[in-house]
This record gives C-alpha cells, sequence and structure tokens, in this order.
C-alpha cells in the first residue's frame, strides 16, 4: 500500500523549480530522498510538511488529499537540520510539546513514551534543558518528540548532519532500530549515500529538480541508471563503449573501451543494445582483482585478464584503493581491496600486475 504519493508536484523558490514531480513511499517504509546539497530536497520535505504552498500538483497521505490542508492537519512529525527544540523547556516538556499543541490525551501516550524513553535512553536527560545537551543527545530528543505523537508519517531533513564520526554512527543505529520496533512511515532528506545504504528500504536519486532513479539500494549501488547517478555514488571506473559483437551463442558482448576489448553477459545491462552503438558501461571496483604472481586463474576469470601498472595506492584504513592503468588503451580502473587480501600481495606504486574483471563487476547503464 503507498503510504504517501506525490503527483505532479511543482515547487517554485525564487528562479529555483521543481517540475512534475512524483513520489511514491510504501507503508512502513524507510524511503530516502539521496542527492548532491542544493538539489531541492528540503523544499519537498516542506511541501509535503505545509510549509511550502506547490503551484501544482496533489500530496496523498493514506486515502486523504492534505495539499490544502494546514500543517498541523496532515498528522505529519517534521525533525528539520536545526532539530527547533525549544530551549526555555525541558527535555520532558520538548517531548510532551506535541501532545498538548495538537490537544491530545496525554494517558494515551504515556506508555507508548515511556517505550521511547527506554530505547533512546534520554531518561537521565528528562529534567535537563537543550542548551545543557550534546549534539547526539539533542538528536535523540528530537526524533523522540517527532514520534511522541504516533504520526502517519516521519520526516527527516539529514538526520545526521554535524555529528562527530562515533555519535553518527550510533545515531545511525537508533534510527535504524526505531524503525526495525515501531515500523514507521519515513522520508529521510540525505545527500550521504552511506547513510541512505545503511537506513533505506527504497531510494529515491533526486538531482538537479529531477528523478534519476527510484529502488531499493541493491538496485541504486550496484545498477546506476545513469552516468550522473554513479558519479554521484562516488563511481570513477565509468566509461564510454561501443559494442563490436555479441558472442557465444549471444549470451556475452564483447565492448571497445579506447581500444580495449570487454567481455560481459548480456544480462548485465540495463536496457537491451544493439551492435555499434555506444554507452556508459560501470565496473564495480570491488569486483575487480589484481591477480597474485604464479597463483592459477579460475576459468570464468578468463574473459579479462589485462596487463598494466600500478599508479598509486590509497589506504582507506579498513580497505585500500589501487589505481591500476592498462597497458592497451591506457584505461585507469579503481579497485578496491579488503586489508587481509591486500596483505598477500606484492604490489607497489610503479610495480607492473595483471588484473581480472570477474562478470559481477560489470554494468551497462544505458
Amino acid at each position: 500500500m503507498n503510504m504517501i504519493k506525490i503527483e505532479g508536484l511543482d515547487i517554485l523558490l525564487g528562479t529555483f523549480r521543481i517540475m512534475d514531480l512524483h513520489i511514491e513511499i510504501h507503508e512502513t517504509e524507510f524511503h530516502s530522498l539521496l542527492g548532491p546539497t542544493g538539489c531541492g530536497k528540503t523544499l519537498i520535505l516542506e511541501s509535503i510538511m505545509g510549509l511550502r504552498k506547490p503551484i501544482k500538483g496533489k500530496i496523498r497521505i493514506g486515502e486523504r488529499e492534505v495539499q490544502g490542508l494546514p500543517p498541523e492537519g496532515r498528522e505529519i512529525s517534521y525533525v528539520p537540520q536545526d532539530l527547533a527544540l525549544f530551549p526555555h523547556l525541558s527535555v520532558r516538556d520538548n517531548i510532551f510539546y506535541g501532545i498538548k499543541a495538537r490537544r491530545l490525551e496525554p494517558k494515551g501516550y504515556e506508555e507508548h513514551i515511556h517505550v521511547l524513553i527506554q530505547q533512546m535512553k534520554v531518561a537521565p536527560l528528562l529534567e535537563r534543558f537543550p542548551t545543557n545537551l550534546s549534539g547526539g543527545e539533542k538528536k535523540r530528543v528530537a526524533l523522540l518528540r517527532a514520534l511522541a505523537v504516533r504520526p502517519k508519517l516521519l520526516l527527516l531533513d539529514e538526520p545526521l548532519s554535524g555529528l562527530d564520526p562515533s555519535i553518527k554512527a550510533e545515531i545511525q543505529q537508533v534510527l535504524k532500530t526505531l524503525h526495525t520496533t515501531l515500523h514507521p512511515t519515513v522520508l529521510c532528506v540525505t545527500h550521504d549515500f552511506e547513510e541512505a545504504h545503511f537506513l533505506s528500504d527504497r531510494i529515491t536519486v533526486f538531482m538537479d529538480g529531477i528523478v534519476e532513479q527510484v529502488g531499493n539500494k541493491e538496485d541504486i549501488f550496484l545498477k546506476p541508471a545513469s552516468r550522473n547517478v554513479a558519479r554521484f555514488l562516488g563511481a570513477n571506473n565509468v566509461y564510454l563503449a561501443k559494442v563490436l559483437k555479441r558472442d557465444e551463442h549471444c549470451k556475452r558482448l564483447i565492448l571497445s573501451v579506447n581500444g580495449l576489448h570487454l567481455s560481459l553477459p548480456v544480462t548485465h545491462c540495463r536496457n537491451a543494445v544493439g551492435s555499434k552503438e555506444e554507452m556508459d558501461l560501470f565496473v564495480r571496483p570491488e569486483e575487480v582483482m589484481i591477480i597474485r604472481e604464479g597463483k592459477p586463474v579460475k576459468e570464468s576469470l578468463g574473459h579479462n585478464i589485462f596487463e598494466g601498472t600500478i599508479i598509486d595506492i590509497i589506504d582507506q584504513r579498513r580497505y585500500r584503493i589501487v589505481h591500476f592503468q592498462t597497458l592497451h588503451g591506457k584505461i585507469l580502473v579503481e579497485i578496491f581491496i579488503p586489508n587481509y587480501a591486500f596483505r598477500n600481495l606484492d604490489i607497489g606504486v610503479g610495480k607492473p600486475a595483471r588484473i581480472a574483471l570477474r562478470d559481477e563487476a560489470f554494468w551497462i547503464m544505458n
């Protein structure tokens, strides 16, 4: 069931315009609106919340159209980037503020709020004021206040921004646990693709006022729809390739990238492709293997083995990024290698090496 449905929404802010926006969010799912800073994500949240009036279009929450309702009539909770905690109210009073503002019966929510307080570990903070809280504590209180009224929809605007890495990881886990146990319907705006990957059931990639791709996180990160999406997600192995022919009873494609020939399964294409056609090819860096000297190579890897040189090695603490340039075609390939595997490789900058590309490495985006 679609909990939220946005149909043909137009939003205007000065000269910036979002046109004909369509988004569907399923009931109880954690849905991330993922895109670069300044692409209009917050404008969409404000329109759903009722803080900004769209030029046209419909916003449905459940069976109701709400674009004409005031914010308090939409049964939505919103956690903005600045959290908007009331500095003159204690943590306890901040938590119960929404219940009092909506004139709800507090007794009907006490047990629910008690469970939230225990889950979010804010019991020792109830008599404090926001000025005496850390950044992570403020995030917990703002989330608890938003969930206290049992909203039909929870909107989060960059919920993990401005936090130290350790606190960010902690709040991220809190969000994950809350969604797993309480099953609220969540729309989260973020530019952090690692955050979106950890938290989301589905993701809408939004760039330059346009929805570029919608899907589960495996589709988004493993099968990007376009060069724009791949680049935004940090993919560097994106190449313009030309189809040369089909091979092995039409089960494989032979591509040329700057004269370098690659063989990949036909099924690793977003759409059907024809001979001589040019397309964007994505090579997943974690699916590229550096071949150890003297070690036999599996037959399944024999389609794509290339010689070249190690150009650079970057230590990312838990893994290494290796930049490899092929001897033929001078193609630069980025490779991710876990530390345990890197320790067994005798490689260094400037040294010759061989790589093998697994079939799983390839994705044609056109």
